[in-house]
């Protein structure tokens, strides 16, 4: 059996590069925008890390759908006095991971309107990190204690959104196979 494509090679050339365009495309959105499960009653922790970038002030703003104030961090002191109070004593940061460019949030005792997308916001090297929380009852059989971290980041669509053009690389690539 043949597996013969007459496609012209500069066509190919441009396929390719059309290819390696949209994977790449693909793997810097899904970087930006995580998916997270949180269970009713327990705590979930929110990444935001600015990379290797070494940072002259240490500030950061997180912002639940881009208007609530989650929480702030002026040159590298909280701020909460603008914080929404519906996050009011539930917000905990990590002051000692501020200088390795860790600002995560852990949000403790979730409620059903906690669901929704919470941004990152690290103005010195302008990056924006998005997490959307997804809330959730706790599942009949699974013990923990109310306040310890549950939440689960979903990575299954990365992998998928990454085979795909895998496997299309492959078909382009199958220009004279002969089994």
């Amino acid at each position: 059996m043949k597996c013969v494509l007459n496609i012209p090679r500069n066509r190919k050339i441009v396929l390719v590069i059309c290819f390696f365009i949209l994977l790449l495309n693909e793997v810097f959105a899904k970087e930006s925008t995580l998916s997270v499960q949180g269970f009713i009653g327990y705590s979930v922790v929110l990444q935001c890390h600015s990379g290797n970038v070494q940072l002259e002030s240490i500030t950061a703003h997180w912002r639940y759908n881009d208007f609530k104030n989650v929480y702030d961090i002026e040159d590298g002191k909280e701020s909460t006095g603008d914080q929404d109070r519906v996050y009011r004593d539930r917000t905990e940061m990590f002051p000692a991971e501020y200088m390795k460019g860790n600002f995560s949030l852990k949000l403790r005792k979730l409620q059903n309107t906690d669901g929704g997308s919470y941004c990152c916001f690290i103005p010195n090297i302008n990056k924006q990190q998005c997490t959307q929380l997804q809330i959730k009852e706790k599942p009949m059989g699974i013990q923990e204690k109310p306040g310890t971290n549950s939440g689960v980041e979903s990575k299954a669509e990365r992998i998928v959104s990454l085979l795909i053009p895998f496997f299309a690389v492959s078909i382009l690539f199958c220009v004279r196979v002969v089994v």
